[in-house]
């Protein structure tokens, strides 16, 4: 018919069992400047999942490519690179082992995709390590962690950046592990997660305006902290289990509980256990992840501030009562 346009050709995929040159013309086709086209090849990497990240990202650092499959093809790894983190997320919330190291991995994978997980892994296992090797059972408490210190930060370099702009290089977790140097919360955050790793009966404390650790009796391991809740239930106060307090960006200093208590007393808070007792590790992922989308705020980064509420607000709705009954 005159005056009829030309039909495109159509595509057929089956992107399940695409070998890897196929997936990349598969995602070439982003090029293509036709709305239909791009609406079904979008969807067939969707239904590729986390199987199409690696090309996607080489076809990003390729040169040569015009603006429509830069904007089409970041878009789409954000997305995915989104639902990663946040299934990987919601799985951590509803595993009662709650390792804090996974968690601060994928947060750092969600401020910063272009990271190494597998950098930050084997730079944590290499503390892990040093410090074991160091330990026994013959040691005190204050012995355990004037070794844990002397590991963590002098042999290690672990330090508190002081001063300065609040920045989110010393925020994100796996950036603090390459520069050796946090803030209280990023750098609290990872002596814990290493603690974690190693068994040691400390967790975090949600001080206001603070974060610090607490070392506890080792019959405290077995109240629900871990596992995401304060058990009432279970007999013996919490904040009574605390042998004494730990300030990493103090480089583990020792804090005496009726210290604490001062501080509190100071800012008309109660010594109760919501101010002073042992938190579960939920609530150090989301002060973390809280406190980064702050940081990207102030340096002026609002999308990337946004993200992390988004992050958060997923997070919080895994962890309340009423998702976690529904997930059972």
């Amino acid at each position: 018919m005159v005056g009829s346009r030309a039909a495109r050709p159509s595509y057929s995929f089956d992107s399940m069992s695409m070998t890897n040159p196929e997936r990349s013309a598969l995602i070439a086709l982003l090029e293509d400047p036709c709305q239909g086209v791009y609406e079904h090849v979008s969807g067939e990497i969707n239904r590729m999942g986390l199987a199409a990240l690696p090309t996607l990202r080489a076809a990003l650092r390729e040169s040569g490519h015009g603006p429509v499959f830069i904007e089409r093809a970041g878009k789409i790894v954000e997305r995915l690179e989104s639902q990663n983190v946040f299934a990987q997320m919601t799985d951590w919330v509803g595993d009662e082992d709650h390792k804090l190291l996974d968690a601060l991995v994928w947060v750092s994978l969600y401020a910063r995709p272009e990271l190494s997980e597998q950098a930050m892994r084997a730079d944590i296992e290499e503390v892990r390590r040093d410090i074991w090797l160091e330990i026994n059972d013959e040691l005190t408490a204050l012995e355990l962690v004037r070794v844990f210190n002397r590991i963590f930060f002098e042999h290690h370099g672990f330090s508190g950046h002081r001063g300065g702009a609040v920045r989110p290089a010393f925020a994100i977790p796996s950036q603090v592990v390459t520069a050796r140097k946090g803030n209280s919360l990023a750098l609290g955050a990872l002596y814990l997660a290493i603690a974690q790793e190693l068994n040691l009966p400390i967790h975090g404390v949600n001080l206001p305006n603070h974060f610090i650790l607490a070392y506890c009796d080792e019959a405290h391991v077995a109240i629900g902290v871990a596992q995401g809740s304060v058990d009432d239930s279970i007999p013996g106060d919490p904040i009574s289990e605390v042998l004494f307090y730990i300030n990493p960006f103090n480089t583990g200093g020792v804090i005496h509980p009726d210290e604490v208590a001062e501080f509190l007393s100071n800012l008309d808070l109660p010594v109760a256990t919501q101010t002073c007792g042992p938190c579960p590790m939920v609530d150090v992922v989301r002060r973390v992840i809280s406190f980064l989308g702050y940081a990207f705020d102030q340096q002026g980064d609002q999308a990337a501030g946004e993200r992390m509420r988004d992050l958060l607000e997923h997070v919080e709705k895994c962890s309340t009562p009423q998702h976690a009954e529904g997930a059972k």
